[in-house]
């Protein structure tokens, strides 16, 4: 009978390794939200849609591309041709003509399109968040925020930020010590929904030396809906400083810094809605591609235990797969 795999998270890393393991073992995800993504979430704010986490990706393992390549045949994942601005505090340096031949790959027609596709045929719970995890005769037994038990299995996989996966495993894991020392940088995402275009020269702008770092109009992506979405990303130095502030007070402030740079008044938009990411990058990436305790039978995958990028999901569950395989 083939071995039962418990894998908590539904990005990329998770499902990534649920589609390499499924044909070889019981393999079962379990996620706390509503829909699979993780930070390749869309946030739908009817009649609006925000690519609110990942804006864009590169690709550069042959690997990955390979395991992608359905995607790209069914055009899920296109290429993203744009204006990209660079402004250093509110002066605009340049602005860079972004061609499909740059390969700034998004997903198609949302960003979540491609946990979508990729998970259609794995073993999805999701709305269930796993709180807590017990050994029991050589077996992981899992409970929910409910308490409610979801059976026994040989292996679990974490596929969760470091301080998350801290709080599942115990003092006792092989790799304890190694994920306590990871620290995470978070954001907030601003998510703008307006009535007409702002005509900007630009469609995106990285910005440095600002509270701002990241600004993007998601109409501009392939196959998007024409509403008018503008999506902005606090830089990681102010989310740190202000991790407990009152949200309407980031909220302000943030339209306040982006209303200066793009000189119009985003106070006036239809919809205005803000996101804390908690655990975007980590400060400094672990030399190991996952963790592992192999006589506990759990591990952990994750782009942050490589350079917190969408590649990086991919590649520490596809090694972690060859590893348990």
């Amino acid at each position: 009978m083939n071995k039962k795999i418990a894998v908590i998270g539904a990005g990329l890393a998770g499902i990534t390794f649920a589609c390499i393991m499924k044909d070889k073992f019981n393999v079962k995800i379990f996620e706390k939200s509503r829909g699979v993504g993780g930070r390749m979430s869309t946030r739908k704010e009817s009649p609006f849609i925000f690519d609110h986490g990942a804006q864009f990706f590169k690709i550069k393992t042959t690997e990955c591309k390979k395991f992608f390549s359905q995607l790209f045949t069914q055009e899920i994942i296109r290429p993203w041709s744009f204006r990209l601005a660079y402004f250093e505090g509110n002066h605009l340096r340049k602005i860079k003509i972004i061609k499909n031949a740059d390969k700034f790959y998004v997903g198609v027609p949302n960003m979540d399109s491609i946990l979508k596709y990729i998970s259609r045929d794995c073993n999805l719970i999701l709305d269930t968040k796993i709180e807590r995890i017990k050994r029991k005769n050589d077996k992981w037994e899992l409970y929910d925020q409910y308490k409610k038990p979801h059976g026994m299995y040989d292996w679990i996989i974490l596929s969760l930020p470091a301080e998350q996966s801290l709080d599942l495993i115990s003092e006792k894991t092989s790799f304890y010590p190694n994920v306590k020392k990871i620290k995470m940088k978070g954001c907030y995402s601003l998510m703008v929904g307006m009535d007409k275009s702002l005509q900007l020269d630009f469609d995106a702008a990285f910005i440095e030396n600002k509270d701002i770092a990241w600004l993007a109009l998601n109409n501009s992506k392939p196959s998007r809906m024409r509403n008018h979405c503008l999506v902005i990303n606090s830089s990681y130095k102010y989310a740190s400083k202000n991790i407990n502030t009152p949200k309407d007070k980031v909220l302000e402030h943030l339209l306040n810094i982006s209303s200066n740079l793009i000189n119009y008044d985003l106070f006036k938009s239809s919809m205005i809605k803000i996101h804390q990411w908690r655990h975007v990058e980590a400060e400094c990436s672990p030399k190991e591609n996952y963790f592992i305790d192999h006589d506990n039978k759990i591990a952990v995958c994750g782009d942050w235990l490589i350079n917190s990028r969408v590649e990086g999901a991919f590649l520490s569950a596809n090694e972690l797969s060859k590893e348990i395989a």
